[in-house]
């Protein structure tokens, strides 16, 4: 019997010492992801919101200041969820707040991005995926130049129509095999809004394991374009939630709103 309880002990040890590091670990990635979007954007405004469905995950966002007009976005989907998925992110993060000027070319940042990911595969025997949309805004003007690799296309909505399109085309996922980003430049005039979302959003699912779908996220949008981004942002997710009837999300789910006014 004391061995039985020994071990009883043990176990009930491992288990507090696991809760523990999964804590720690949404800790420092909660740390990681900015806190509020840019407030010192000129002619621009924005909203960002992420939930991880198992307390750490491998959804991620970011607004990454390259130089005084130029502020890069980023949203992103490490495959998989847990520990695992957040430490991947962690490391693109990284990368991407290096301060380097070569963040201005998003073609360039997803050839580094891909190339680090296809090594880190190979050192441990595993793909290591992950879709990213990485765009770079010059905030005086209103030019975009954005990369796609397998992330869902991002909507631009006309506020003054009211009417939302998918924009671009998406690359395959990175850290599968090299391959030369594709590079979409996009202008947007005042009272056009951008949204960058994950696939969680898309994909969340009724009782009936019915898809909420981009037809579903496009009304959402349409019919808040006058809504400011925050309230744009939060009216997505509350679409979600009443989609899934308050069920719990299977995947982590994150949405980033620009407006250029």
């Amino acid at each position: 019997m004391p061995g039985a309880g020994g071990s009883e002990i043990v176990g009930s040890n491992d288990t507090s010492q696991r809760k523990s590091d999964l804590a720690l670990a949404a800790e420092l990635q909660a740390a990681l992801l900015p806190k509020a979007a840019p407030d010192d954007c000129p002619n621009h405004t924005a909203a960002a919101r992420n939930r991880m469905c198992s307390g750490v995950g491998g959804d991620f966002h970011d607004f990454v200041r390259i130089n005084r007009d130029q502020i890069a976005v980023v949203i992103g989907d490490v495959v998989g969820h847990g520990v695992r998925a957040s430490l991947v992110m962690a490391q693109i993060m990284g990368l991407l707040r290096t301060g380097d000027q070569r963040l201005s070319r998003p073609a360039q940042v997803m050839t580094t991005l891909n190339k680090m990911l296809i090594d880190l595969g190979d050192r441990i025997g595993e793909v290591v995926n992950c879709s990213l949309l990485y765009g770079v805004i010059d905030t005086p003007t209103g030019a975009g130049f954005f990369a796609n690799a397998g992330h869902p296309r991002p909507l631009v909505c006309n506020r003054d129509t009211g009417a939302a399109a998918a924009l671009g085309r998406p690359d395959i996922l990175l850290g599968i095999e090299p391959f030369e980003p594709a590079e979409l430049c996009h202008t947007f005039p005042r009272g056009q809004r951008l949204v960058m979302f994950t696939d969680g959003i898309t994909e969340a699912m009724d009782p009936s394991e019915e898809l909420f779908g981009d037809r579903r996220l496009r009304d959402v949008i349409e019919a808040n374009t006058l809504a400011t981004p925050d309230e744009c942002a939060d009216a997505v997710l509350q679409a979600v939630d009443d989609f899934r009837s308050q069920g719990p999300p299977t995947d982590d789910e994150t949405i980033v709103v620009i407006d250029h006014i």
